[in-house]
């Protein structure tokens, strides 16, 4: 194989214009840009100084004639002589998006999806031995369908996104600016191919046994009209640590179709359920002991379920693994960059680590980005991440023309053979809110007849992965003829999108969408929650790069409508304020949600929150900033609700929901055996006078939720609800699960009567290349955060609340132990005096 990948030439021709002086043997690009391919043009635009990088301040107005325009790109090379085959093809694996493709002034080829590679056959084009021209030139994305009749369509955003296979949400969304991308975005390659080739293949298991495991082996082989399958031969190789539990050698004309057992195998389990674990699996294809291709993945045993039984008023949509149910702790997942070029590896790895110490089971790729790396599915088949995967289709309508559905087709099969071999892909679904979007447009009852997701998808995943749940669109009730069949969003099957996020009962917001009051969720008993969040701004580094300048924030009113006490500090300009307070917001609310929904287990069965990251990006028009909704923030940083997030997805968790006038203490369980231990309910005030204890013995049950505790609300005298709380705590023989509730609600928060909290370091040690913090606090410490000057790390905790007169020990872990002595720990709170330790005299002792 020779790559075409690294430096190309790029510049940009007015739309549709002739360049057959382009593509003339004696042209040489002069002026030309470089580009380092793949590198979208953005990215190519920004390394040479003509657009800026993601700064406040910035308008959409600013970068639009990078979408107007078109752009060629063009690629010199040599081909030895001796590199010719029977066929030579060229491979292109990402193109964005309307493109012709020529090679030595000849036209290969044309393509329209970004989703999708291109490759053709161009052995009789190649000069062989000598030089060599590529063109590709790209149509202004939007001017190519600037004249399609858009009666029939729908969209939530322009209608321009909805003729083009391309990420959606490069068009603006609430969380991410305008970027209509274009470019070569993936690798480029030559290949001479002479023989027989394996074109795809499906390896899932089919019965999980007590004691053995039978996998299945679909095989898809590459035919030319001048070969045969005579003399071919396919071996299967299965190994564990290196070493072989399976082997398999079978004439290739007799082996589409294999079927072979692995006796005691060890199981794929999710976070944190088991083990994911992942044996080698080796596919090749040979010819007279000649090894012509090999094939390999990690793949774990394992059989995911989705469950859909009569439960309370409607039915369940519950995921099982290897038998085991589960409740599904998980979040939203979106790109990590509107320039996907820009995402690296190493991007990947932090995300997913984050996730893991984050407690996910599952992560939710949703369907207004791009199919995501194989980097980031093999870290989720690393780690044990079950993965939701939508289609690329969001919050619209799309056409209908044949066209448009065989580029729907293509796209269907080519992804589904893509990752099907994924161990952690769980279920696909067919859109994210198309279902919704038909009552959007006042056509609710449409959507039934969709021919994208209703019928070629479908078709699709029972062709090509028959193994995987499919979801028509999400939220979705899969049976119609049920109660709620007639409504995407119906709470009494399927999965559901919910947005009520006013803060204040009092105030009812005007946006579309969150104009309640978010504790409205109490009459809400849904089967599956797989979108729900609140808006909050970023870290405040990451706040601070993005707006430089300090330039006053042109929205404000996207977060005071729902916390209006916000606006004081909006139009202060009082930015510190406004970003602890909207993570507050963010924090308490999802954690409120969070805990509820875990308490339904047994009726909901697992939530989804809105997001786990947002991309980096410009701010959408209209926006008040790009980063928001997200518990990692645009630069990659933790926020608050991160941490509030973590610790509600806990294996084990006691906390408190209200109903009604009343206080119900439930015990919320992923394990597998009881726990005994004694519940207290402390009501405090933040000096720490206890003005009334309740202590009992408990059980709490085994993998389901158990009602510890229910008291009426007058139980607590609250003289003052600004200094008081209560705080739960379940004591068992081995640890202490704890919790709090606040009197105060999220809309009044900032009216809690904080004493200065008096927190202190009692010890600080060095151990192993990480930091262990013993802490006390006088008074109550509200929001402690902890932070490293200048470098990243993980904590234990962080953004915690300490109960007076307490102690509680943190380790930090430093991402890189390299200068540690340069750097200071900072300790914070929104009542805690700040606190910095020079790490030099850690290190020192």
């Amino acid at each position: 194989m020779l790559s075409l990948n690294g430096k190309w030439k790029v510049t940009h021709v007015p739309y549709c214009s002739p360049i057959d002086f382009i593509l003339s043997p004696s042209f040489v690009p002069e002026g030309w840009l470089d580009a380092a391919v793949p590198e979208e043009i953005h990215r190519t635009l920004r390394n040479a100084g003509i657009i800026r990088g993601n700064v406040y301040g910035k308008t959409e107005e600013e970068e639009l004639w990078i979408e107007q325009a078109d752009w060629v790109y063009h690629k010199e090379f040599f081909v030895p002589a001796e590199e010719t085959g029977r066929q030579v093809l060229l491979t292109f694996e990402g193109l964005d998006t309307f493109c012709d493709i020529y090679l030595n002034g000849i036209l290969t080829g044309s393509h329209k999806n970004m989703h999708i590679p291109f490759q053709t056959d161009v052995k009789d084009l190649l000069h062989f031995g000598g030089r060599n021209v590529l063109v590709v030139r790209f149509y202004s994305p939007v001017r190519y369908v600037e004249n399609r009749d858009d009666s029939e369509i729908f969209s939530i955003t322009t209608s321009d996104r909805i003729f083009a296979r391309k990420a959606q949400m490069n068009y603006s969304w609430d969380f991410c600016g305008r970027c209509v991308t274009v470019g070569i975005w993936k690798n480029v390659s030559l290949t001479a191919v002479d023989s027989v080739r394996i074109s795809s293949h499906y390896l899932y298991t089919k019965l999980l046994e007590e004691d053995s495991a039978l996998l299945h082996l679909n095989i898809d082989f590459s035919t030319p009209d001048y070969d045969t399958f005579s003399s071919y031969y396919v071996s299967v190789n299965i190994e564990k640590d290196g070493n072989p539990v399976c082997h398999i050698s079978e004439r290739a004309a007799d082996c589409s179709v294999l079927e072979f057992s692995l006796e005691d195998p060890i199981l794929w389990w999710p976070r944190p359920y088991g083990e994911p674990f992942l044996y080698d699996f080796i596919l090749r294809l040979e010819k007279e002991g000649q090894i012509l291709q090999e094939l390999r993945q990690k793949f774990g045993i394992r059989r995911i379920a989705v469950l859909q039984e009569p439960v309370e008023d409607g039915l369940s949509f519950q995921f099982a693994v290897n038998g085991r149910r589960l409740f599904i702790r998980g979040a939203n997942w979106v790109p990590l960059n509107t320039i996907y070029t820009d995402i690296t590896d190493e991007d990947y790895e932090k995300a997913v680590r984050y996730a893991c110490e984050g407690n996910l089971t599952m992560l939710r790729i949703w369907g207004g980005g791009i199919y995501e790396s194989p980097r980031f599915f093999e870290l989720c088949d690393e780690k044990g991440i079950l993965v939701w995967n939508d289609f690329m289709f969001a919050c619209g309508i799309y056409p209908r023309d044949e066209e448009f559905l065989e580029n729907v087709a293509l796209e269907a099969e080519t992804v589904i053979k893509k990752y099907r071999n994924c161990t952690s892909l769980a279920l696909w679904t067919g859109d994210n809110e198309n279902g919704q979007a038909y009552g959007w447009a006042g056509r609710p009852y449409e959507f039934a007849e969709d021919p994208i997701s209703c019928r070629i998808l479908k078709k699709a995943c029972e062709t090509f992965d028959p193994n995987r749940f499919y979801l028509t669109t999400s939220p979705g009730s899969p049976c119609g003829d049920l109660k709620g069949g007639d409504n995407p969003e119906s709470p009494y099957q399927g999965d559901s999108h919910l947005y009520i996020m006013s803060a204040d009962p009092g105030i009812r917001s005007g946006r579309d969408y969150g104009r309640n009051y978010y504790k409205r969720i109490l009459s809400y008993r849904p089967r599956f929650m797989s979108e729900f969040g609140f808006i909050c701004f970023p870290e405040k580094d990451t706040f601070y790069h993005y707006n430089f300048r300090r330039l006053p924030l042109s929205r404000e009113n996207e977060l005071t409508e729902f916390l209006p006490f916000t606006r004081e500090f909006m139009e202060k300009n009082d930015f510190d304020s406004a970003i602890y307070y909207s993570q507050v917001y963010n924090s308490m609310a999802l954690k409120y949600w969070i805990e509820y929904f875990r308490s339904l287990k047994g009726i909901c069965s697992g939530t989804l929150y809105w997001k786990f990251n947002d991309p980096a990006a410009d701010c959408a028009k209209g926006g008040i900033f790009p980063s928001h909704m997200s518990v990692i923030d645009m630069f990659g940083q933790p926020k608050m609700t991160y941490y509030y997030t973590r610790r509600a997805y806990e294996d084990f968790l006691v906390c408190c929901t209200e109903k009604k006038d009343a206080f119900r203490i439930h015990a919320c369980s992923e394990l597998t055996e009881e726990i005994k231990g004694t519940l207290h309910i402390t009501h405090m005030d933040f000096k720490g006078k206890v003005i009334l204890e309740k202590s009992m013995a408990c059980t709490a049950s085994a993998d389901s939720t158990t009602l510890l505790a229910e008291f009426p609300g007058c139980t607590f005298a609250v003289k003052d609800k600004y200094e008081e709380y209560f705080r739960i705590r379940f004591d068992t023989s081995g640890c202490e699960y704890e919790n709090r509730y606040f009197f105060a609600d999220i809309c009044e928060i900032n009216r809690l009567k904080l004493p200065p909290a008096g927190l202190r370091i009692r010890k600080a040690s060095f151990e192993d290349g990480n930091i262990r913090l013993y802490l006390y606090t006088e008074n109550f410490a509200r929001s402690v955060r902890l932070r490293l000057s200048d470098r990243s790390a993980g904590f234990a905790d962080n953004y915690f609340d300490m109960d007076a007169d307490s102690e509680k020990i943190v380790c930090v872990i430093p991402d890189d132990k390299d200068g540690l002595e340069a750097a200071a720990l900072i300790i914070d709170g929104i009542n805690v005096s700040s606190i910095l330790l020079p790490l030099a005299s850690l290190l020192s002792v």
